[in-house]
């Protein structure tokens, strides 16, 4: 169905969590960009939550709050593949903070964090399907707009022709083509984006729009690509073992 569909969209969440209650000041956090991509490298999201958990978003700079909401794309997305009911505070949070931020960020961030909301929302809340689905569209295409050579909105445009059904404008094919630009997009700004998950993640797709394609060989030169790139990478690691496996029954 559809919402089962979206919930792998790339391919990131009443109660506030736990900073409500005694707020530690944001200097102390003791979570480095550094320490977090080697967690999620290892497949750790428990540190990704500890971090999101600690850093009360009202009492940060404005950069950090940036920050924050860069890591709460990614552990939203993470955490609905785990926990739908657990997911929902940090999807509000989520949709909350890019509203707060969004005169502070640029645009084609705010339409590709807009996707990534609706998307999570409508993995949770399946009967808001057809508002969710305008706006999942619009803002992709919005962020394209925005700017054309940002990796994340031709990421997030393929994101949505991959896992829309057909008959709401899905195109597999048409995913690949943008997959593969937004990869060359992250590879022309390498050194940028060496240690960014979003790099990693990107490659994810790629490597499973390949393989859903039937496209195996392809799928398994990106995935031994990626691991060489990325060695500590746990999950592209046992994805190219699936597909060498796969590849050897042919």
């Amino acid at each position: 169905m559809l919402h089962k569909r979206v919930v792998i969209l790339l391919a990131a969440m009443a109660a506030m969590l736990p900073c409500g209650v005694k707020a530690q000041p944001a200097e102390v956090a003791p979570y480095s960009d550094e320490q977090l991509y080697a967690a999620y490298q290892a497949g750790d999201m428990g540190l990704w939550k500890e971090y999101i958990d600690h850093a009360c978003f009202d009492s940060l700079t404005t950069q950090e709050q940036t920050r924050r909401l860069y890591y709460e794309y990614g552990y939203a997305a993470a955490l609905l593949d785990i926990d739908k009911r657990a997911a929902r505070p940090y999807i509000r949070q989520f949709g909350e903070h890019i509203e707060a931020l969004k005169n502070n960020l640029p645009q084609v961030l705010v339409h590709v964090y807009m996707v990534a909301f609706h998307t999570y929302d409508l993995a949770v809340y399946a009967r808001h399907v057809i508002s969710h689905s305008d706006q999942i569209f619009s803002h992709a295409e919005q962020a394209i707009e925005a700017d054309s050579t940002h990796p994340l909105a031709w990421g997030i445009q393929a994101n949505v022709h991959f896992y829309a059904p057909r008959l709401m404008g899905g195109n597999k094919q048409q995913a690949m083509q943008e997959y593969e630009r937004a990869d060359s997009l992250f590879a022309a700004r390498a050194a940028e984006h060496e240690r960014d998950w979003t790099y990693m993640a990107q490659t994810v797709s790629l490597v499973q729009c390949y393989d859903k394609l039937g496209l195996t060989d392809k799928a398994i030169a990106k995935a031994r690509e990626a691991t060489a790139r990325w060695p500590k990478f746990y999950y592209m690691k046992q994805y190219l073992q699936k597909l060498e496996k796969k590849n050897n029954k042919i």
